[in-house]
């Protein structure tokens, strides 16, 4: 299959997961931090909040300074990229539509939803970016050597995973799995 096929099916298929999911997070990023501010709350992330990076944060033991710096960043995020996905979200419905109407529908077909699809998705990465580098300027690097290490660890855990499963099956059109 090529790549404006998948990205068209899996919007057809994922349009109802992304809204269940979107309909399950806070509207507003909100940080769920302990007594410690040691750690941060899944959904406390904005757009970012399946991010790696993020996720690690819980290990950084941010001090109470730098956890309200890191609220600022992500709640700046939040409102600049709340319009982006916005936008993401409604051309998904609309190549879902197009590929759950009746009538022939080619890759053709979809190539200007998949291109504007693809052009919000690289301002999404960019932001993601911005926002992890804004986030890493506040971390002093006794704190970024702690999330290398819990980051190596969790690449360590995710091998032994794969090596305990197995090797993954191709699917039957030969693809491989990404």
């Amino acid at each position: 299959m090529n790549n404006a096929i998948k990205l068209a099916v899996a919007a057809a298929f994922g349009v109802m997961g992304v809204q269940t999911a979107t309909a399950q997070m806070p509207a507003a990023p909100a940080m769920s931090m302990p007594e410690s501010h040691g750690g941060m709350g899944h959904h406390g992330m904005g757009m970012m909040h399946d991010a790696p990076f993020l996720m690690l944060l819980k290990s950084a033991n941010l001090t109470a300074a730098q956890h309200a710096q890191v609220k600022q960043i992500l709640e700046s995020e939040h409102a600049q990229t709340k319009p982006l996905m916005k936008q993401f979200h409604a051309l998904h419905e609309q190549i879902a539509g197009r590929l759950l109407a009746t009538g022939p529908l080619s890759a053709a077909d979809l190539a200007p939803l998949t291109k504007q699809a693809f052009k919000l998705q690289q301002q999404l990465d960019q932001s993601m970016i911005d926002t992890a580098l804004a986030i890493r300027s506040v971390l002093t690097p006794e704190q970024i050597n702690r999330l290398a290490q819990v980051h190596q660890q969790l690449s360590n855990l995710h091998q032994q995973i794969q090596n305990l499963m197995g090797p993954e099956q191709n699917d039957a059109n030969g693809d491989q799995p990404e």
